[in-house]
């Protein structure tokens, strides 16, 4: 155990301290010189100092404010033994959390430090001046080993540990000082990189294999250089978390390293040879492969749920030509039935009847909205949907539907997701009870299809979406009922409709619109029916920002507020969009329109005083804070920010009360907790400053603020300063782009002598 144990389980030695002497507050010091002495009690300032000793090294000192002096007086002589025994326990812990072999992090830890970085993310979220996580973002890379079985049998499990210890050094060695190692399973290493976005990965991980394939140990009977080959898989957080908005998602450490393993194992199958990497990001548009072949003309791939895999996407086939780096064009097949890890999908076309697709084939995602290459078939016949075996094939719909539409000056299609699927049965009794409520509608020109294994999907010329919805929503009832009775499925039926004309919308866009309307139905209540409209392109908005993709986005919310300019949420995500972009006199003027239909909502107030601010319009942003502050009274940005108003006039008297209050009302936070150490060290309460700042790093250790302002603390202490040096690096590792990080870090090098180091933090700092 070692000064930056300490530093980081000061919390935990501070409860076990409490149980036997109640504090107020408490600190630690890294005092450069050990004077030998015991514990020191000062009365008058009702102050306590520990010494923290092992093995006859100082390892710090700890102070408690506010105690008892009856009960510090009585147990003054046993004070020694106490903190000797909770270092044991300290000690015991730190072994629980660290692998044996490897000296990294367990899985059970990196588990416990996602949820927790996750939830900083979610957490600042709202603002990202006062976030805990560098960026909004999280990146986890997973390591899996090729070959390991065969070292294990050939040179035995030994040798194994001893090479998978050489992998763990050499990938600590990779990683920033800011990312946290595990060993995630028995041949299985990871890395937690906070801050850390698709393409940090990316490089981080191209890097690593590079670096970990270079590992080769002498084996123990043939003294031959052996290793192992090394494969990456990452995933990002909030981009890669899928279902609407991230803040749903119940276990995001489990989601993740799901996903990254997911990646890491495509990355094992789909480029043998090549960079073995594999963002999950990637492994719907080109991380496919086909497994094997089916009867009729079906195909099954490796892409499931778990890869984001939804019934009828469209691929392009692809195989590896003749000439490296030039693939061989095979045709095209649409996902008919998505399972959890594979799905089954139908050909469409045959690029070369000659060169039939085989196992081993790649596949890439066609752009939604796009058709397969297949332009229509031949000698189709004018018949309704509803013929001899009860619906079209996905292609034949398709092509029926290009004819069909020609002569339509407006028409509708329909969505309807089944609650059974796989049973001919029950899909035949589905497709019954369709064509029945269409005939009792008068609808007898229907055309029908089979969108998927479980869907269905329909073409109603010359319909209306308000008459249509009315009819599916008693439809889908019927079918829920009808899926209880033939197959005992407890499941949901559910409807999209898209009309076309909207908007700009070719109707060959309007498959990709239904789709759309049906993600949208299948969030609302019963009967579970919804039409492509503002509220559905909203919808499909977030899941864009929520990934990452802020223009389509932006355009997504812009066609919202064409389709109904008093949709306020589109509103209030465009202007949210805009202000991430810097554009924020845009953004204001969204802010503000959406803010004179919903005068009452906190969020826009928030949000518009934010604008208002970063345009330096102090007094319009003061009032709009307030007024968030009259809607919700425990709005903790909007204290934040009146506090840091107050500040930037010299009011300090009007800043710390605010502070105080957000601290209150918020008491998981650590902003508070930064801005009234900086408080106190403005108005010279050095020891009150340290108490806080341990209170923001006990509840976001990865605060890159106050861990600059700990190491700045240490500094005009004259305590330890390469521990200061230490938390400096720390802070310009996660917030790169702060100034006052790289100063502190320059300062620190400087007290230990290290001129030309403390030169070149000192002038990266002079060109922020």
């Amino acid at each position: 155990m070692n000064r930056y144990d300490m530093l980081e389980l000061s919390a935990r030695l501070g409860e076990q301290l409490k149980r036997v002497l109640p504090c107020e507050a408490h600190a630690l010091y890294f005092p450069q010189e050990d004077r030998g002495d015991g514990p020191v009690w000062l009365p008058e300032e009702s102050r306590l100092l520990l010494p923290l000793r092992r093995e006859g090294e100082l390892l710090g000192v700890f102070m408690a404010r506010g105690l008892d002096a009856g009960r510090v007086e009585a147990l003054l002589p046993e004070l020694p033994a106490i903190v000797s025994l909770c270092l044991d326990n300290l000690e015991l812990y730190l072994s629980g959390r660290h692998d044996a072999l490897t000296g990294l992090l367990t899985r059970a830890v990196l588990r416990e430090s996602l949820n927790r970085e996750t939830e900083s993310i979610r957490a600042s979220f709202e603002s990202s001046q006062f976030g805990g996580a560098a960026e909004g973002a999280l990146g986890l890379l997973l390591v899996r080993f090729g070959g390991m079985e065969n070292v294990i049998r050939e040179s035995g499990y030994d040798f194994s540990e001893k090479l998978m210890a050489g992998m763990a050094q050499k990938l600590k060695e990779c990683m920033p000082a800011r990312a946290l190692c595990a060993r995630s399973g028995e041949h299985e290493l990871a890395a937690l990189v906070p801050g850390g976005d698709r393409a940090a990965c990316e490089k981080l991980s191209l890097e690593l294999v590079h670096r970990l394939q270079e590992v080769m140990l002498p084996d123990p009977y043939t003294d031959r250089l052996t290793g192992v080959t090394p494969y990456a898989g990452y995933a990002v957080f909030p981009q890669d978390i899928d279902g609407g908005r991230f803040s749903n998602v119940k276990a995001p450490a489990v989601e993740l390293l799901r996903k990254a393993g997911l990646a890491a194992d495509a990355a094992r199958q789909f480029a043998p040879g090549q960079n073995r990497v594999m963002g999950y990001g990637r492994l719907l548009m080109e991380g496919g492969l086909i497994r094997r072949l089916l009867p009729l003309d079906c195909v099954e791939v490796s892409l499931g749920r778990g890869e984001g895999a939804r019934e009828g996407q469209s691929f392009s086939v692809w195989s590896a030509g003749k000439t490296p780096g030039q693939p061989v064009y095979k045709g095209d097949i649409v996902l008919q039935e998505v399972r959890e890890t594979v799905s089954v999908a139908e050909v469409l076309h045959l690029g070369d009847v000659a060169n039939p697709m085989q196992p081993g084939d790649f596949l890439r995602l066609l752009p939604a909205g796009r058709g397969s290459r297949m332009s229509s078939l031949k000698n189709v016949e004018e018949e309704s949907g509803f013929a001899d075996s009860g619906l079209y094939r996905h292609r034949d719909f398709l092509s029926h539907l290009a004819r069909m539409r020609e002569g339509c000056a407006s028409f509708a299609l329909s969505l309807v997701h089944l609650p059974f699927g796989g049973s001919d049965a029950a899909f035949g009794a589905a497709v019954r009870l369709c064509r029945e409520f269409f005939h009792n509608e008068g609808w007898e020109n229907v055309l029908g299809g089979r969108f998927a294994l479980n869907s269905l999907i329909f073409f109603h010329p010359n319909a209306e979406g308000e008459s249509l919805k009315g009819v599916y929503g008693r439809l889908c009832p019927e079918i829920e009922g009808l899926g209880r009775l033939s197959s005992g499925s407890s499941g949901m039926a559910a409807a999209g409709i898209a009309v076309w004309p909207f908007l700009h919308y070719t109707p060959g866009e309007m498959v990709e619109c239904a789709r759309k309307a049906l993600e949208y139905a299948l969030l609302l209540p019963e009967p579970h029916v919804g039409v492509f409209d503002s509220v559905a392109l909203n919808i499909s908005g977030d899941k864009r920002q929520c990934r990452g993709d802020v223009f389509g986005a932006m355009e997504e919310y812009k066609l919202a507020l064409l389709a109904n300019p008093e949709n306020t949420l589109a509103r209030n995500a465009l202007g949210v969009c805009l202000a991430g972009l810097g554009r924020h006199d845009a953004a204001r003027k969204q802010f503000e329109r959406a803010l004179l239909r919903e005068p009452n909502d906190a969020a826009l107030a928030y949000n518009l005083g934010t604008a208002c601010q970063r345009l330096g319009d102090i007094e319009a942003a003061r009032q709009n804070f307030s007024r968030c502050l009259e809607l919700e009274p425990s709005h903790l940005y909007a204290q934040l920010r009146l506090g840091l108003l107050a500040e930037q006039e010299g009011k300090l008297e009007e800043a710390e009360p605010l502070y105080l209050g957000a601290s209150e009302s918020n008491p998981e936070s650590a902003l508070p907790h930064r801005l009234l150490a900086r408080i106190a060290l403005h108005t010279e309460r050095v020891p009150l400053a340290r108490e806080q700042l341990y209170k923001a790093l006990l509840l976001d250790p990865r605060d890159a603020e106050s861990l600059a302002l700990m190491a700045r603390l240490y500094l005009d202490g004259g305590e330890d300063a390469e521990l200061a040096e230490s938390l400096a690096r720390q802070s310009v590792a996660l917030r790169p782009e702060k100034k006052s990080g790289w100063l502190v870090l320059g300062q620190a090098l400087e007290a230990r002598g290290l001129a030309r180091e403390a030169r070149e933090a000192f002038l990266k700092a002079e060109s922020l």
